[in-house]
């Protein structure tokens, strides 16, 4: 589940000028407060010495974890009860998008985290603005050397670096678990007896099945639409949407991607909630 860095999303907001405002409180020194501390919190810590190096004030900071909705907690893998229910209306949460529109919390429409450096930003010239931005690129790059050894170019560059580190790791840690590994092949056995194609049973494969089986098909009816389509890249975790589709078939489409939800729910009932507690801990560690 790669996630756009915490160093790009400020480069956006600071580039734009635009985002909600907060009252902010000075942060202590990377120098005296970098110790224990999680990758993120040190790049921040390190940024903000470099702008304030640089005659300018940048506060260290992460964005919340957004609050669980409802949907979100029935769609883990956490709550038996609740993930049935969640499946049995939106099977994998992929062809629901084409049945059901976005509103609500099923487009993510949580209170979205205050950053205090808007203000700051905000409250800047033209001039100031566009050289707070120059000097906030080059700040963000020394940081990172900084608090990580890592020589990039760009926060983009950081950002995609850090998303390949975690999709490795996370390969390299669930398919590296003998426990996860023995209930991701009896998955994946009960999952064939249902008569499913499944050519991979590792738990990396099994945890990502569902999601990654309809994204591609959708993908694929995407690119008879248009041939300029790239072909579907499993690795992303994403794909393009058909737009010619009837309702008809939309519906058709769902319902028999409900129905292999609720299979792979009960095949793996005792391997999701154990993979999703090592996914859980991995994002974790990533956001801090």
């Amino acid at each position: 589940m790669p996630k756009r860095s915490l160093a790009l999303a400020a480069l956006a907001v600071i580039v734009s000028g635009c985002g909600t405002t907060s009252t902010a409180q000075p942060s202590p020194s990377a120098a005296t407060a970098s110790q224990g501390l999680g990758e993120n919190q040190r790049i921040e810590l390190a940024k903000a010495d470099c702008m304030k190096a640089n005659g300018f004030k940048y506060v260290a900071w992460i964005p919340p974890a957004l609050p669980e909705t409802e949907q979100s907690r029935m769609a883990s893998a956490r709550d038996y009860e609740g993930m049935k229910s969640y499946r049995a209306k939106y099977g994998f949460g992929v062809s629901a998008t084409l049945v059901y529109p976005p509103s609500g919390e099923t487009a993510g429409q949580a209170h979205e985290p205050k950053n205090p450096n808007v203000a700051l930003v905000k409250a800047l010239s033209s001039a100031q603005r566009h050289s707070y931005g120059v000097k906030f690129e080059k700040c963000q790059i020394t940081a990172i050397k900084q608090a990580t050894g890592k020589d990039v170019k760009s926060a983009d560059e950081w950002s995609q670096f850090r998303d390949q580190a975690y999709v490795e790791r996370r390969k390299r840690e669930l398919n590296g678990d003998a426990r996860l590994t023995e209930l991701a092949a009896g998955m994946a056995d009960c999952m064939t007896a249902k008569g499913y194609q499944v050519t991979s049973h590792s738990p990396i494969a099994m945890r990502d099945w569902g999601y990654t089986t309809f994204t591609r098909e959708l993908h694929g009816l995407a690119k008879k639409e248009d041939k300029n389509i790239p072909d579907f890249d499993p690795e992303s975790g994403t794909g393009y949407i058909p737009t010619h589709l009837t309702e008809g078939e939309k519906r058709a489409l769902l319902n028999r991607e409900i129905k292999a939800a609720l299979d792979d729910l009960e095949c793996g009932k005792a391997f999701h909630p154990a993979a999703a507690a090592k996914d859980d801990q991995l994002s974790t560690e990533l956001t801090e």
